[in-house]
C-alpha cells in the first residue's frame, strides 16, 4: 500500500514533524548522556558545585547542544529529501559516519581536556599518532562501555529515520519541513536572537575554573574553532609605545659578577613533564626540595603554554603560546627563531635533547634540531626496550641513568636537554615502587614522587662523572598537571618551579622576581656569555631583574600577572608585539632598542 495516499497535507505534516521532533529529542538525549558522563568523569574537580550552579551549567550547555543539534538534524533531513535516491544514500552515510565520530569524541574529551587543557579544537589535532594509542585504550574502560552503548542506540535511531524514504511525502510537505528546519537551524546555531552568536566566552555561567569545560560539547568546540581564524595581525598603538609597555631592561644588571664564573660550563636542562608548582613538597618532592635549598629556586613562575609542545617552543626559542594552534604546528613555524642549541653551538658546544617517547613524538626531534640541538636520543636509540612503560615511552628512571651514562661520551663543553616523561597521563609507575612511592590525593602525585626519585638515581650517576662540578643544571616544568584544588584560580593553572643548580657555585640571583619560561632563553644567554645580541622583548634575563609583566593564555583569554600595573595597556601592547612579530617574522629586537 502506497502511505502517502492514505494520509492528506495536514497529516503528512504531523507524521513529519514527529519524526524531525524525535531526531532532535534523540540527539538532545544523547548530548545530555554525555555531558553527565563528563560530570562523573571529572567529578573530583567539580563536586564542589552547589546545585544551584550545576543546574545553570546544564541549562547553558542544552544551549550549546541545541546549537549543534538543529544544524546536525537540517543535514540529516537533506540527506533524505535528496535524489537521486544513491547520492541521498551516500549522504546520509557519510554524514551519519562522521556524527557518531564526533559523539565518539565527545566522551574521550572527558579526559582529554585534563591533558590539553580545553576542549578539543583543530589545535588539538597535533595529538593524532602521539603516544601508543592501543595501550592507552585500557585506561578508557568506562568510555569504551559509553561508545557500545551509544552505538547500539545510534543503530536503532537508523532504522528509525529510514523510514523517510519510505513515505514519499508530497513536495510541499518536505519544503515546509526544510524551511522550518533552516530557520530553526540559523536561530539555534547562532545561541538565539542576541547579537553575536554564541561563543566560547558564554560558557563561563558560573565562578569555577573547570565548569565551562562541562557547558561546552565537543562537537561545537571543534566546528566553531574550524570557523575561526587561527590568529590575526593586531595594531593597537606605535611601536614605540609598544615597547615601552613591555619587560625590556637593558641594564647590566648582575650579569658582571655572575656570568664570568659560567663561562664555557656545561649545561643540564631537565624539562619536567606536568611539574605543578604545587605538587613540590618535602612528602612529594623531597629531593627536588633539597637542590633547591642549596640554588637558586624561583617560587613566582609561570608556564608560558598549557601543553608540552607549547612549553618546547618558550624554552628552546622563548616564544609563547598566544594563539590555539602551537607555535611548532602553525603556519609560522619556519619563520626565524633564536634556538637555544643553536647559541651554545655557535660557542663550540656539543648539543643534544633527551626524551624517552617513540621519536617523532610531538615532533621534538624536528623542532629540537631546527633549534640547534643536533643529536636526538628517544625511545627509538635506548638499547633495553623491556624499559617501555605500554604507554608513552621508557621510564624515568631508566632512561635518566641512561642518559648520565651517554652524557659522559660527550665532548666538553655540552649542553643537553633531558625531558621526563612518567608524570603523565595515565600516571603509572613500575609496579616494584608501588608500595614504596605512596599514592597521594590525585592520582598524578604518585608519578610525581617517581620522577623526583628517578631525578635522585640521576644525580648519583652524575656525582661520580668528571663533568659533574663543571655543570649548570636548570630545572622548569613544560606545563603543569591536574589541579589539587577544584577552585584554583586561573593563574595558578600556569606556576611551575624553575631551579638553577650547581655543585660548584652558590647562585646569586635574586630569587624573589617573577620568571616565565621564555626568560631561561636570555637568561642562559646571559649566564654562558653566549654573545646573543637580540631578544624578544616579552621576556627578561633574570640576571637583569626588575619590574615584569607576564600574559597567561587559554582559549582566547589572557590574564596579566606581575608586579607593574597590569593595565589594559600593557596586555595590548604585549598582543600587538607577539602578533606582529610572527607576522612580520621578527619577534626579536635588538637588545638595546628603546
Amino acid at each position: 500500500m502506497n502511505f502517502s495516499k492514505s494520509l492528506d497535507f495536514k497529516q503528512e505534516s504531523v507524521l513529519l514533524f514527529r519524526r524531525i521532533f524525535y531526531i532532535l529529542a534523540l540527539n538532545f538525549l544523547i548530548y545530555t548522556v554525555i555531558r553527565l558522563t563528563f560530570y562523573v568523569w571529572n567529578f573530583e574537580r567539580l563536586k564542589n558545585i552547589d546545585i544551584s550552579d550545576l543546574i545553570k551549567v546544564f541549562l547553558a550547555g542544552s544551549r550549546f547542544d541545541l546549537a549543534v543539534i538543529f544544524p546536525i538534524t537540517l543535514l540529516l533531513y537533506l540527506s533524505l529529501i535528496l535524489r537521486p535516491l544513491l547520492l541521498s544514500k551516500i549522504f546520509f552515510w557519510v554524514l551519519t559516519l562522521l556524527h557518531t565520530l564526533i559523539l565518539c569524541g565527545n566522551f574521550v574529551d572527558s579526559e582529554l581536556v585534563n591533558f590539553v587543557g580545553r576542549r578539543f579544537t583543530k589545535s588539538t589535532l597535533y595529538l593524532i599518532g602521539e603516544g601508543q594509542l592501543t595501550n592507552l585504550m585500557n585506561y578508557f574502560s568506562m568510555t569504551a562501555v559509553t561508545l557500545a552503548s551509544l552505538s547500539w542506540y545510534l543503530f536503532f535511531n537508523l532504522k528509525i529515520l529510514k523510514t523517510f524514504n519510505k513515505n514519499k511525502f508530497q513536495l510541499k510537505t518536505k519544503y515546509i519541513g526544510l524551511f522550518c528546519l533552516i530557520f530553526l537551524a540559523i536561530l539555534f546555531g547562532r545561541g538565539g536572537f542576541q547579537e553575536k552568536p554564541i561563543s566560547f566566552v558564554d560558557a563561563k555561567v558560573i565562578d569555577h575554573s573547570f565548569a565551562h569545560h562541562m557547558v561546552l560539547n565537543t562537537t561545537f568546540s571543534a566546528i566553531k574553532s574550524f570557523g575561526q581564524k587561527t590568529f590575526e595581525r593586531l595594531n593597537f598603538m606605535s611601536s614605540e609605545k609598544m615597547l615601552s609597555e613591555l619587560n625590556l631592561n637593558s641594564e647590566l644588571g648582575i650579569v658582571a659578577q655572575i656570568a664570568p664564573e659560567f663561562k664555557n660550563k656545561n649545561l643540564v636542562l631537565f624539562i619536567l613533564e606536568s611539574f605543578s608548582s604545587e605538587y613540590i613538597s618535602d612528602e612529594n618532592t623531597p629531593f627536588f626540595l633539597e637542590l633547591a635549598r642549596q640554588g637558586s629556586y624561583f617560587q613566582k613562575s609561570y608556564a608560558n603554554g598549557r601543553r608540552s609542545v607549547e612549553g618546547i617552543a618558550s624554552i628552546m626559542a622563548g616564544v609563547p603560546a598566544f594563539m590555539e594552534e602551537p607555535f611548532v604546528n602553525s603556519e609560522f613555524a619556519t619563520n626565524d627563531f633564536v634556538g637555544l642549541g643553536q647559541l651554545f653551538k655557535n660557542k663550540k658546544y656539543h648539543t643534544s635533547f633527551f626524551h624517552g617517547a617513540k621519536n617523532g613524538s610531538m615532533r621534538f626531534d624536528l623542532f629540537t634540531r631546527a633549534a640547534g640541538f643536533d643529536d636526538y636520543y628517544g625511545l627509538n636509540e635506548f638499547p633495553d626496550k623491556s624499559k617501555n612503560d605500554g604507554a608513552w615511552g621508557i621510564w624515568d628512571e631508566d632512561f635518566l641513568k641512561w642518559s648520565c651514562e651517554k652524557t659522559t661520551t660527550f665532548q666538553k663543553p655540552f649542553a643537553s636537554a633531558i625531558f621526563t616523561l612518567t608524570s603523565h597521563h595515565p600516571f603509572n609507575i613500575p609496579e616494584i615502587l608501588k608500595t614504596t612511592l605512596k599514592p597521594g590525593t590525585s592520582p598524578i602525585i604518585q608519578s610525581i614522587k617517581y620522577t623526583d626519585y628517578a631525578l635522585r638515581k640521576y644525580f648519583e650517576c652524575a656525582k661520580n662523572q668528571t663533568w659533574y662540578k663543571d655543570t649548570v643544571f636548570l630545572f622548569v616544568a613544560d606545563h603543569t598537571g591536574p589541579s589539587l584544588n577544584e577552585t584554583a584560580s586561573f593563574k595558578s593553572k600556569y606556576e611551575i618551579p624553575i631551579l638553577f643548580y650547581s655543585a660548584k657555585s652558590n647562585f646569586k640571583i635574586p630569587t624573589g622576581q617573577y620568571a616565565q619560561q621564555i626568560d631561561l632563553l636570555p637568561t642562559l644567554n646571559d649566564l654562558f656569555d653566549l654573545g646573543l645580541l637580540i631578544q624578544n622583548h616579552l621576556a627578561r634575563s633574570l640576571l637583569r631583574p626588575g619590574k615584569k609583566t607576564i600574559a597567561l593564555y587559554s582559549d582566547q583569554n589572557f590574564e596579566l600577572v606581575g608586579d607593574t600595573d597590569l593595565s589594559d595597556s600593557k596586555l595590548k601592547a604585549i598582543r600587538q608585539y607577539y602578533s606582529q612579530g610572527l607576522f612580520d617574522n621578527r619577534l626579536y629586537y635588538p637588545l638595546t632598542h628603546h
